[in-house]
């Protein structure tokens, strides 16, 4: 039976994978347009390591696999990321207004056509741009780079107290356990509805702290910010990966069986943190 693999998934939920990196250039959004003006194509990709944002999880990690297997030496594989996923920095005239995540595909600095939004596989992916570079060439915007003056990167906010770093960790289990909740809920259908019970009982007891973590994130906004709570969220993940494996009898390659999905039902019905 088909599971989601919540330490896989939580894993991949940590912004840029470095296994391929090393062939995906990573762009400031200031840097992005001249970037691209630049002759040759160039395929960029836009996303965010947000967790808000559900589809951008694990997009980064396909896009670079692609990057590595492409054998185009003459296409370029570029990625801008910001770490609020809905505030969408200026990136210049040629980035138009849309959803994360979405790769683009430019030729000589203008776009020629969207290669879809989260990739299904580096090897979908690299086809999709392979079809691209085969039809007609779009006229793109005809633009002209002016450089502009940057606007300032967002000033990084007093380093988390104790507290705010508890309540920052709650929210990443929370998204954990909704993950799980989900799985269970496909493993055991007609238990559906208690699993989701049991699951809203926990939020609600600790509502005021997710409240604050939430308006914590928004807050937060620079690199400096972001770095310092992707390192929260890891070690929550370890965390709750290794309870999960104790309590749970769930691992990297176990899913949840009934059994499981019981103990995780009391264990949220406990609003244990």
């Amino acid at each position: 039976m088909k599971f989601l693999n919540i330490a896989v998934a939580a894993g991949a939920a940590l912004g840029c994978t470095m296994a391929y990196a090393a062939k995906v250039i990573e762009l400031k959004p200031t840097e992005v347009d001249a970037f691209l003006s630049k002759p040759g194509y160039v395929v960029l990709q836009l996303t965010s390591p947000d967790r808000g944002c559900k589809y951008c999880i694990g997009a980064d990690k396909t896009f670079d696999q692609a990057a590595a297997e492409s054998t185009d030496r003459n296409t370029v594989f570029a990625r801008v990321q910001w770490p609020v996923w809905y505030k969408a920095p200026k990136m210049g005239a040629r980035i138009g207004i849309g959803g994360v995540p979405r790769q683009i595909v430019f030729k000589d600095g203008k776009e020629q056509r969207q290669a879809g939004g989260r990739p299904e596989s580096a090897s979908a992916l690299l086809a999709h741009i392979e079809k691209i570079r085969q039809l007609p060439p779009a006229p793109g915007k005809d633009v002209t780079y002016e450089p502009e003056a940057a606007e300032p990167e967002p000033a990084p906010q007093a380093p988390l107290t104790a507290a705010q770093q508890d309540v920052l960790r709650l929210y990443t289990r929370k998204d954990l356990l909704k993950e799980l909740v989900a799985a269970c809920a496909r493993v055991a259908p007609p238990k559906a509805t208690a699993y989701e019970r049991a699951f809203h009982t926990w939020t609600v007891a600790h509502a005021s702290a997710l409240n604050e973590a939430a308006m914590l994130k928004l807050s937060r906004t620079s690199r400096e910010d972001a770095s310092e709570e992707a390192a929260l969220a890891q070690g929550e993940m370890r965390t709750v990966e290794a309870w999960m494996a104790k309590d749970l009898n769930i691992t990297r390659t176990k899913g949840p069986g009934e059994d499981s999905c019981n103990g995780l039902t009391a264990y949220l019905e406990a609003a244990k943190r």
